[in-house]
């Protein structure tokens, strides 16, 4: 399992930077809406009238730039999102879905995210810190299955290793279950039945 450089956790955290930053200027030339607002059906951004198309075109791109540099950083921090019929999905990579019919994402969910990385950016940090000052090897755990990860994560970077692996149990627990048709049945008894060797 790799394990990250403080170094390399900065980098992330400077693209991270970056990339916010990228967002915000293109942001002030969208209107701003939600879920709500928005009903699921339509765009949770659309260009502000009297906009000049080259300079927002401009903006765009370089927000795409910027998220190609920071999207790195959710798989190692582990800060996707779930969407309902969908799955995790990265909100950095896809910040460009906002614009299409039936958004996935709203602004609000970008800026949350990039807020949510760069907390357990600077955790990352310090844990690579202190194991670089101690000789001991670290350990990566974002290298884990999304779906493990995801849901460890939180607890994980705030030092809740109990919690964390907990989560990540339920998780992958309500992932097969889902998966697999099987929500009516105890926990114990579902991975007792799925990993059975006899016939289905």
């Amino acid at each position: 399992m790799a394990v990250y450089s403080a170094d390399y956790l900065r980098r992330l955290l400077a693209a991270v930077e970056d990339f916010k930053q990228a967002f915000e200027a293109w942001m002030v030339t969208q209107v701003e809406s939600d879920h709500m607002s928005s009903r699921g059906l339509m765009p949770t951004v659309w260009t502000k009238e009297r906009q000049d198309a080259a300079k927002v075109r401009s903006l765009e791109l370089d927000v795409a730039e910027a998220a190609g540099a920071a999207a790195r950083a959710v798989a190692v921090t582990g800060a996707h999102i779930a969407v309902a019929g969908i799955g995790a999905i990265d909100p950095i990579a896809n910040w460009s879905l906002m614009s299409a019919p039936k958004a996935l994402i709203a602004p609000q969910d970008i800026r949350t995210t990039a807020a949510t990385i760069r907390g357990r950016l600077h955790t990352l940090i310090s844990e690579a810190e202190a194991a670089e000052e101690s000789g001991i090897p670290g350990f990566a755990p974002s290298q884990l299955h999304p779906i493990v990860w995801s849901a460890a994560a939180a607890h994980w970077t705030t030092h809740q290793y109990r919690v964390a692996v907990r989560e990540a149990s339920e998780a992958l627990t309500v992932h097969w279950k889902t998966r697999l048709g099987r929500t009516d049945v105890d926990d114990t008894v579902f991975w007792q039945q799925t990993l059975s060797p006899g016939e289905p």
